[in-house]
């Protein structure tokens, strides 16, 4: 009986922007408990990945991590994996970014621990073929890749115990078959289920070779993987029957395995990635039906032989999916841009790094993992960017005040949006979606008051009803793979699944109607009886400091116009927006007409953000509660713990509405209610004569707290 093989691959990351208390608890649950078993069995060998972000995490707050890693390498028991610094999706960053995160990894094992990486993880196991050329360039030999994509390839199964060559005009690069067999056995059945079928796959076959590669937070951080892992001996038991089984089954790194086993050819695969993650790219209806055929088709006999020609999406459709993660992905080009435009004795590497911090990819998508949905994830790469394009902004500009106009598409849709930018400020506006502002920015705090999300439904929302509490004892002792696993946070959340028929952005134009109410502007399913909302706007004017848009639409089928002025002033951030609404009817209008504000503050309950009308007797309010307030002129809303404030002033005292935008999204820990935006409408009954004209003047600020 020909001996068989078995590498083992752990990935360890924490995004940039995670709370401390959630990374402090990953080390004491996952990954310490790990390392310490694996230190008291010598002869385990295994390869580690750890992501920049949670290095750095570490060298301020936990050594422990750092001594635990650094003795085991000293000690021959772990290969240190290399990789892309901040954990991009390499599909989502420009080249010359991919590089030096690469770079960066190779220095920073070389300086802490005197490893040289021969492989990389890739981030997210998010391929394209085109990767190969870059990762040759970066110094790779060999990544772990999803099996699905080898028998999408055309591979049979019986073709995988081993690891094969590929290229792109540059290379070879080794690719190691990631099985996901072995993934979902470890650790979540018997020991015995990873040697039957490492044997039953070898079948006597020599050289045979099997990689599990997968995250290390498996181990004890999942929902109820601590106590058998640990307490109930999972893992000591397993290493143990590795050590016991090793005449039959050999513990190498990837890179012995590459160094003593020929690979076993040439291959090619296509895009894609796990399984689970061409699921959750897919738009909504289509994920829906993707997943009713996988249903039926797991009932065939053949679905193992079927199943890698049934894929769904791919990794860049998050941003078909998710306007928000667009925003953000095409953010990160602008600033990469700005940045590789700076002459060469300017690139210092202090001015790439907040860049390269703000590529972290947890906040780009969504599924039971990625973090599209958590504010503190969005708003910390926000803030990467937004300090990085401030830095090179005063760079270029000298530290001297100015304003600039821009028109381009940049969102990629085929229209042209409008960036009003100057030295403390960011505005951005899309004349195409209703005239809308969809970005503002406080540059010198890195703050993007409009990080908010739009909430739409998502194919998992039918299971939340029948969700088990995470909590729930009855349940600990199970252990689940997390895509298994159907918990949620806390009762009724069924009862608070919201969808919005517009964007939640600013300068939203609502012609409501009298019948409308405060529970439906805040469930985003406030009628709207004219076409201004969500439709296109024109740029009439382009001055030195803002923009005029317009547009001639109908409230029924009465014609009516409106007209929004935005400027800015050089030195400020702050915008002066001049509304108009013209009765071009022969007739008179009568109805409600509102100017929606939406602001991304993130804490719905802390005494650090809060709401106030500082001219009455609302002051400090939660941002977590509904209000409905009449003759309202001046708003401030502040987050003292990032030290800004916005306040709002209108010449025309206004119904204010104000809700707490929440969304009801899935995690690892299960079904969780989550606060977006504080969400603000400014309503006016009109009465306009025909040819008759309204007017309003808002005036937006920011600044230090």
């Amino acid at each position: 009986m020909s001996k068989a093989y078995l590498c083992l691959e752990l990935h360890n990351h924490q995004p940039v922007g995670n709370f401390d208390r959630v990374i402090a608890e990953a080390y004491q649950k996952s990954y310490k408990p790990f390392l310490e078993t694996l230190r008291d069995f010598p002869g385990i060998r295994m390869s580690l990945h750890t992501s920049g972000c949670l290095l750095e995490w570490c060298e301020k707050h936990e050594h422990g991590y750092l001594d635990l890693v650094g003795e085991l390498h000293a000690r021959g028991q772990i290969e240190l994996i290399g990789g892309a610094f901040y954990e991009p999706v390499l599909a989502a960053i420009p080249r010359e970014d991919a590089l030096e995160h690469f770079a960066r990894m190779n220095e920073y094992l070389k300086r802490r621990f005197g490893a040289t990486p021969r492989g990389a993880w890739l981030p997210e196991r998010v391929w394209e073929p085109g990767f190969a050329n870059l990762l040759v360039e970066a110094g790779v030999e060999y990544i772990s890749m999803d099996d699905d994509l080898f028998l999408a390839a055309g591979h049979v199964p019986e073709e995988l115990n081993g690891y094969y060559m590929t290229e792109s005009h540059n290379g070879p690069l080794a690719m190691f078959p990631n099985h996901q067999a072995l993934r979902y056995a470890i650790p979540f059945r018997e020991p015995e289920a990873t040697f039957d079928y490492i044997l039953g796959q070898a079948d006597s076959r020599e050289n045979s070779l099997f990689l599990m590669g997968d995250d290390g937070e498996k181990f004890g951080l999942w929902p109820r993987t601590y106590k058998p892992i640990y307490e109930d001996g999972w893992l000591k038991k397993f290493f143990a029957m590795l050590l016991k089984q090793s005449e039959h089954v050999e513990l190498l790194t990837m890179s012995e395995a590459r160094d003593r086993i020929p690979p076993k050819g040439r291959t090619y695969l296509p895009t894609g990635s796990y399984f689970e993650m061409g699921e959750w790219t897919l738009p909504t209806n289509a994920r829906k039906k993707f997943t009713h055929v996988v249903h039926e088709l797991k009932e065939r006999e053949d679905w193992q032989q079927i199943r890698p020609f049934i894929q769904g999406g791919f990794w860049r459709g998050f941003f078909r999916k998710y306007p928000e993660a667009n925003l953000l992905q095409k953010k990160l080009l602008r600033v990469s841009k700005k940045f590789h435009a700076l002459s060469n004795r300017k690139t210092d590497s202090e001015y790439h790094t907040p860049v390269l911090r703000g590529q972290c990819n947890c906040p780009y998508w969504h599924g039971v993992f990625g973090g599209l949905y958590l504010p503190h994830l969005r708003h910390a790469v926000w803030k990467e960017l937004l300090l990085g394009e401030y830095q090179i902004d005063n760079l270029t500009h000298r530290g001297r005040k100015w304003i600039e106009v821009h028109t381009l598409d940049h969102d990629c849709d085929g229209h042209n949006e409008l960036l009003i930018e100057n030295s403390m400020m960011n505005a951005y506006l899309s004349p195409w979606e209703g005239g809308s502002l969809f970005e503002w920015d406080y540059r010198p705090r890195g703050y993007n008051l409009l990080n908010n999300l739009t909430r739409q439904e998502e194919p998992y929302h039918a299971d939340v009803a029948r969700a088990t509490l995470a909590h729930d004892e009855a349940a600990e002792d199970s252990t689940e793979s997390i895509h298994d696993l159907i918990l949620k946070k806390e009762e009724g959340l069924e009862h608070k699944i919201f969808v919005d028929k517009w964007p939640r952005r600013s300068l939203m134009d609502h012609f409501h109607g009298f019948d409308s109410t405060i529970d439906q502007f805040r469930a985003g399913s406030l009628s709207d009886y004219a076409d201004f909302l969500t439709q296109p706007y024109e740029l009439r004017e382009m001055f030195t400091d803002g923009v005029t848009l317009g547009r001639s639409g109908k409230l029924g089928t009465v014609p009516v116009e409106v007209i929004k002025m935005i400027r800015a002033a050089s030195g400020r951030a702050g915008l002066q927006v001049d509304y108009a609404v013209v009765n071009r009817s022969d007739r008179e209008i009568h109805g409600p007409f509102g100017v929606e504000w939406n602001f991304a503050l993130m804490a719905p309950n802390s005494g650090q953000h809060y709401f106030s009308l500082p001219s009455g007797d609302v002051l400090r309010r939660p941002l977590a509660e509904s209000g409905e307030h009449h003759n309202v002129r001046d708003v401030l809303l502040a987050d003292e713990h990032e030290g800004v404030t916005v306040r709002l002033n209108t010449n025309a005292a206004a119904k204010l509405w104000r809700v707490p935008i929440e969304s009801i999204s899935l995690s690892e820990g299960g079904f969780e209610k989550v606060f977006q935006s504080c969400a603000l409408l400014f309503s006016w009954e009109l009465r306009l004569a025909p040819g008759a004209k309204w007017t309003c003047r808002f005036h937006a600020e920011l600044s230090d707290q």
